[in-house]
This record gives C-alpha cells, sequence and structure tokens, in this order.
C-alpha cells in the first residue's frame, strides 16, 4: 500500500491548500551550484470570497528570499521586488518565468535535483501557508 501512495505522489501534481489559499505544481529549477540566486515558481489560488494579499515569503534555506516581478520593456529586462500581490476571490495567478516568481538568494547549501526547498507564504492577514517545493530540472524553451 505505502508504495501505491508513493507512485501516486509521484505522479500527480502537488497541491498544497490553507485556508482559502491553494498551492499547486510549485517547482524550484536546478542551478549550477554555485548560483547564488534561485527562483521559485507555482500557482497561488484564491478559493474565498475575499481578496487576500501575498506580503511576503519566508524560506529557511537560503538567507532572503522576495516576492519579484519581472518584465521586458522596450526589449529590456528588469526584474524588481514587489511588496504585496494581490488575489481576488477565484483568481488562480502563475508565479513563472518572465512574470511574478520568488526569488531565493544565497542558498545555504547547494541544491540537487530531487532536493526539496521550503517556503512559507505569508499574507496580510498573518495567514502563513507553508509550500514544499521540488528542485527540478528547467526544461527546454523556458
Amino acid at each position: 500500500m505505502r508504495s501505491a501512495v508513493l507512485a501516486l505522489s509521484m505522479i500527480l501534481p502537488a497541491v498544497a491548500s490553507a485556508g482559502e489559499i491553494a498551492v499547486r505544481d510549485a517547482w524550484v529549477p536546478l542551478a549550477p551550484p554555485s548560483a547564488r540566486a534561485h527562483a521559485a515558481f507555482m500557482v497561488l489560488e484564491n478559493t474565498g470570497a475575499d481578496p487576500r494579499h501575498l506580503v511576503g515569503v519566508s524560506a529557511p534555506g537560503y538567507g532572503m528570499a522576495h516576492l519579484h516581478e519581472s518584465a521586458e520593456t522596450d526589449g529590456v529586462a528588469t526584474m524588481r521586488a514587489v511588496e504585496q500581490l494581490t488575489l481576488e476571490p477565484g483568481q488562480a495567478v502563475a508565479l513563472e518565468h518572465g512574470s511574478f516568481h520568488i526569488m531565493l538568494m544565497m542558498p545555504k547549501t547547494p541544491k540537487a535535483e530531487g532536493d526539496t526547498v521550503d517556503l512559507t507564504l505569508i499574507f496580510a492577514d498573518g495567514q502563513e501557508v507553508p509550500v514544499q517545493a521540488p528542485v527540478k530540472k528547467l526544461h527546454a524553451g523556458m
């Protein structure tokens, strides 16, 4: 039975839920061992009736973690820290390449494919949502 549960957990997308916030498809792209910055991606969904405001993230395996947004303006790629990401009722927001993402700075140890990065999403109302993001190889074209 245990092996069947393990097998299912490997093929089904990871979904976490805490109250009115659902988190799915969390992952951290594999980076070279010397990389001083990593990113974390996922989809966040507000399943509740009120707006929710993501105001921070913590990652004990890193010196710092911030919510960022990447954009391209007039052919120039930029990245900036974001103080708050609002999720409207029923809205899903993808944290992905070229958009919102979590920037993880100064890893305390190198990460290998298959490792898990522990994150905590912090909302304005004080709610904290734990997320486990597996480290995976970056797919071609991303």
